[in-house]
């Protein structure tokens, strides 16, 4: 009897064991994972992706908690830019480069401008005579040496004669010649008049009008100065002679041809870009874009393998104690007689 009584202890646990053996294999499920993507900055992506998974889940009829996160930044962009615009009077290139950094073309430009108007630069000239001139007896055109106004260069401009004009008077020295006969005698002649005798200087004092007429001098002529020009000469005559000379300061009219011309300098015109570029600004925020994976495990349900193994207990303490009360009435119970 008292094997029997082991033997029911013992069918018990093992009773026990092949019930809960089933509920132990069900908590050691597979780890669940979800995913998702997040765009933010460096300091914000983590508590996006914390807020994007839930602490505890469940899943077909099965609860799960999170133990990890894991992330995996797949870009990355700066999310300020540096531009910069650039004048420039050929086509821009897509890219350009300064200071180490490579700036990206992203839009441009055409325009077409005056560089420098067109001008025509007026050129005059002249020529002076010293006495009168017709537009028949001077040449039509003069070549000008002028400045262009527009470039700074020198140029040649041909001019054509526009007139001829009297721009007053000028004076100008000229030289008469004087000869004396008679030097010999106390009186020599000069022109129907007897001049005294001296042998330093022609005395023509009182006769310089009559002289400036003798060689045709205008109005307002005069004489500066009268001077022997060389030694007493005897003539084929036997005549003695002696010549001299009269400066002459004379005033004449003075004529001027006219020459008028012109500098054509066309206009210009040239092209201009105007292109902007631009860089990500490195030192600027960087927003990234992360996929982060969330690792969930299987959560093990307690309270149902508690309450089975409390109800399998009571079960044993019953059979036990039911195998206890039936063992001891039956060694109550008296013998037969």
């Amino acid at each position: 009897m008292k094997n029997k009584w082991k033997k029911g202890i013992l069918f018990s646990f093992l009773s026990l064991s092949i019930i809960t053996s089933p509920l132990q294999v069900f908590a050691a499920g597979k780890p669940l994972t979800k995913s998702v993507t997040i765009v933010a900055d460096s300091k914000e992506y983590k508590k996006e992706a914390e807020k994007s998974f839930q602490k505890k889940i469940t899943e077909n009829g099965k609860s799960y908690e999170l133990v990890d996160i894991a992330y995996n930044i797949v870009d990355q962009e700066y999310t300020e830019t540096l531009t910069k615009t650039v004048e420039m009077q050929s086509e821009p290139h897509l890219t350009m480069e300064e200071g180490g950094i490579t700036y990206a073309l992203i839009s441009k430009n055409k325009e077409e401008t005056v560089r420098q108007s067109a001008a025509t630069q007026t050129v005059t000239g002249w020529d002076e005579y010293d006495h009168a001139v017709t537009a028949a007896n001077v040449p039509s055109t003069k070549v000008v040496h002028a400045k262009n106004d527009v470039t700074g260069e020198m140029e040649d401009v041909t001019c054509s004669l526009t007139g001829i004009t009297q721009t007053g008077t000028k004076t100008v020295t000229n030289t008469m010649s004087l000869t004396f006969s008679d030097y010999d005698a106390s009186y020599y002649e000069w022109n129907g008049h007897l001049i005294p005798r001296n042998d330093s200087t022609p005395a023509l004092s009182g006769y310089e009008n009559e002289l400036l007429s003798s060689v045709g001098a205008a109005s307002g002529s005069r004489i500066t100065s009268i001077s022997w020009a060389g030694s007493p000469y005897t003539g084929a005559n036997g005549v003695v002679y002696r010549d001299a000379t009269a400066n002459v300061e004379q005033q004449i009219q003075v004529y001027r041809a006219n020459y008028s011309g012109a500098i054509t300098t066309p206009e210009e015109k040239e092209v201009i870009y105007t292109a902007t570029y631009s860089a990500p600004d490195q030192d600027g925020s960087v927003e990234y874009k992360v996929v982060a994976t969330a690792t969930y495990n299987p959560v093990s349900s307690m309270v149902p393998m508690v309450v089975a193994g409390v109800g399998i207990l009571i079960f044993i303490f019953l059979v036990v104690a039911v195998l206890y009360i039936l063992r001891k009435r039956k060694k109550e119970k008296p013998a037969n007689t």
